[in-house]
């Protein structure tokens, strides 16, 4: 993955996690590609297909590896209390 796809999964994390924390709700499909429209203009990239793909995947592994984690620190929380 170059730089560019880098830069535009974590802009694309980043503020995918502002938009469900400021409005309580999963983001759209229509939602998070326009959220990859803005992150690849800001990042300078004209996305291929093919580099749509990797983007898009890593931001999916990146969202379930963070909503596992919360899981597991969710339990965690419950067995404190």
């Amino acid at each position: 993955m170059i730089e560019a796809e880098k830069d535009v999964v974590n802009h694309m994390l980043s503020s995918l996690t502002t938009s469900v924390l400021q409005n309580r709700i999963t983001p759209s499909d229509e939602q998070v590609m326009h959220h990859f429209g803005l992150a690849c203009e800001r990042a300078g990239l004209i996305a291929t297909e093919e580099a749509a793909i990797r983007i898009l995947k890593r931001v999916s592994r990146e969202i379930n590896k963070a909503k596992s984690m919360l899981e597991f620190i969710g339990h965690g929380m419950d067995r404190l209390q």
